[in-house]
C-alpha cells in the first residue's frame, strides 16, 4: 500500500498487516471503554456513621424525653454526623488482552486509511509559532476539524504551536492510546512517527 505525503506528494509505504486489517468492532468498543475506564481514580469518598469519629457515647436517656430513641451522636440526621449513601472508593479496572488491544489499533489505523483521514506529512513547522501552524493547516484544507498530530518525538517548537489551538491534540507514536487514535476526525502523522507506528504494530522489517 503506497500514501502520499500532503505537503511533498511523495509516496510512502504502508504495511498491510497495519494499515490493512479489517474492521472489527468489538475489540476496538472494549479497548476504548477499558482505557476510559482505566484512567479513573474512583477515590472519591465519604464517612458514613460507621467511620466518623466519636458518638461513642448514647446522648440522651432511652426513656422519657419525648425524642425518638439514638444510641450515637454520630447519626446522619445530626449535625457531625456520617453521611447517608455517600461516595465511596471504587476499582474501576477493566483488563483487555494484549492480542484483542493490539487488533483494535490496527482496525482503527486502518479504517482512517480506507475513509481518507490519515494523512502523512514530511515536517511540521518548524517555529514555534502558532500562527504559522495554523497556516500551516489552512494550506492542507486540515483547519478548523478534530486532528490528532503523532510525531515520534515532540520538540519543543511543535507543542509550543500547537498548544493554544483547541481542535488539536499532540501525542507521540511509541505511546498513543487506542482513544488518542480513535477519537478525532483526521490523523496526521510525520514520516518519523509513521516508521515508529508501523514498527510498533507490525513488527521491524
Amino acid at each position: 500500500m503506497k500514501i502520499k505525503s500532503i505537503d511533498t506528494s511523495k509516496d510512502f509505504t504502508l504495511k498491510e498487516n497495519v494499515f490493512k486489517v479489517e474492521m472489527n468492532s468489538q475489540a476496538v468498543y472494549q479497548s476504548v471503554v477499558a482505557e476510559m475506564n482505566n484512567s479513573r481514580q474512583g477515590t472519591s469518598s465519604s464517612k458514613n456513621r460507621s467511620l466518623v469519629s466519636g458518638g461513642g457515647k448514647k446522648p440522651f436517656r432511652q426513656k422519657g424525653t419525648g425524642n425518638a430513641r439514638q444510641g450515637t451522636s454520630r447519626s446522619p440526621l445530626n449535625r457531625g454526623g456520617g453521611v447517608i449513601f455517600g461516595p465511596s472508593p471504587k476499582y474501576y479496572f477493566k483488563k483487555v488482552n494484549a492480542k484483542t488491544k493490539q487488533l483494535a489499533f490496527k482496525c482503527i489505523l486502518s479504517d482512517k486509511v480506507k475513509n481518507d483521514s490519515f494523512k502523512v506529512v514530511e515536517s511540521f513547522p518548524n517555529q514555534p509559532k502558532t500562527k504559522e501552524f495554523i497556516s500551516f493547516l489552512r494550506k492542507n484544507n486540515l483547519d478548523g476539524r478534530k486532528l490528532t498530530i503523532i510525531s515520534s518525538v515532540i520538540d519543543d517548537n511543535l507543542s509550543l504551536a500547537s498548544r493554544n489551538v483547541p481542535y488539536v491534540s499532540l501525542v507521540k507514536a511509541n505511546s498513543c492510546s487506542v482513544k488518542d487514535l480513535f477519537d478525532n476526525e483526521l490523523i496526521l502523522i510525520d514520516v518519523s512517527g509513521l516508521e515508529d507506528l508501523s514498527n510498533r504494530f507490525g513488527g521491524k522489517s
